[in-house]
């Protein structure tokens, strides 16, 4: 049987199997149906290999929270014992107890489901962020993976307004989370010239992967596009409307190695992002040139300086009190996180003056 993406198999489950139920069952219940949450299927990206855990027929149904207390249970009844045990030749049901995340000793479901949107929204307390600080707690996965997907029916729009309210960060924690990973690539950047001279080749090469990985993720941010984890992140750069033109520098970068030219190649992919940056208004734009330098450590720096200063001159409340308080580095807001997400992260909690601002070096 040939290969059928996850998302085209949930759609004609939907359209095939879920909605008719529904209409003969529940005629005038008001609900949204949509496939979105984890796995790569969400995100398009699902091929055969994927088939070997946590995949098949799924769709979420999402009713309002008095509809949910009155009628989840016949819903999930009447989609237990309505719908075949196999679809388009896929298996409906596990059978197998202990089988990734499910335990399945009875006949369960595969991944078809009654929620709320609230219950959808746990990862970030249940509702959209209230102010920029509470995007900061969120994993950025769980945000690509809710407004990823797809939708098939939102009789209220309740679950299409939270998707929209999710769609991107606010501009002040754009500029928040920008500022830190130009920081980031300052710091990688820094080491290089003093490795170089020391003929220090090896160094150098895993100092330019520091980097080239930091401008990736900037390469996203300045898309208003949210970063995967690392399996998907080369995949879904490739698509980022940036990529035609850093790519290749991107590919110079992590193959070159001398220590000088590796220097001209992060100014030059600087320039590229920087310029993008511009373009965003979140910040003055500033000049995309690289800086020459003679210091004995440095060949040439790119505009990563610039446009963090930018950024931090325009950082708003509160975010602005943050940032000679907080680490520098935000690397676990990718993270898969499976609970108690709001309190992963003590982001208050550093003491006043003790965390290095963004653009700090060590000697």
């Amino acid at each position: 049987m040939p290969f059928i993406r996850g998302l085209d198999l949930a759609r004609m489950l939907y359209a095939e199997e879920v909605s008719p139920l529904l209409a003969r069952r529940f005629a005038g219940l008001s609900y949204a149906a949509a496939t979105l949450g984890m796995c790569s299927e969400v995100l398009g990206l699902d091929d055969e290999v994927s088939r070997d855990h946590e995949w098949g027929p799924r769709v979420t149904l999402f009713l309002s929270a008095e509809d949910h207390a009155r009628h989840a249970s016949d819903v999930a009844g009447a989609l237990r014992d309505g719908l075949p045990a196999t679809f388009h030749g896929i298996p409906m049901v596990w059978r197998t107890s202990g089988v990734d995340l499910h335990d399945t000793r009875e006949r369960a479901l595969y991944h078809v489901s009654v929620r709320t949107v609230a219950m959808a929204l746990g990862f970030c307390g249940g509702s959209p962020p209230a102010g920029d600080p509470d995007w900061l707690r969120i994993s950025e996965q769980h945000l690509l993976e809710f407004t990823s997907g797809a939708v098939y029916r939102d009789d209220t729009g309740d679950l299409s307004r939270a998707r929209e309210a999710l769609r991107y960060y606010p501009d002040n924690v754009l500029r928040f989370l920008l500022l830190h990973e130009w920081g980031a690539v300052n710091r990688h950047w820094f080491p290089i010239g003093r490795m170089g001279a020391r003929g220090d080749r090896l160094g150098v090469r895993l100092q330019a992967g520091q980097v080239a990985r930091r401008l990736a993720r900037v390469a996203f941010m300045v898309s208003r596009a949210y970063i995967p984890y690392e399996k998907w992140v080369g995949t879904l750069f490739a698509g980022l409307p940036v990529a035609a033109v850093l790519a290749p520098l991107l590919d110079g970068l992590l193959a070159e190695t001398r220590w000088e030219r590796v220097e001209e190649w992060i100014a030059e992919a600087t320039a590229v992002l920087v310029q993008r940056q511009n373009a965003l208004g979140i910040a003055p734009a500033v000049p995309v040139e690289s800086e020459p330098l003679d210091d004995g450590r440095h060949h040439v720096r790119g505009a990563f300086r610039r446009a963090w200063t930018a950024l931090a001159e325009s950082l708003e409340p509160p975010l602005d009190a943050l940032l000679e308080r907080q680490p520098s580095m935000f690397d676990d807001r990718s993270q898969i996180l499976a609970q108690e997400e709001l309190g992963k992260r003590a982001l208050f909690a550093f003491p006043e003056g003790k965390a290095p601002s963004g653009m700090e070096t060590e000697r």
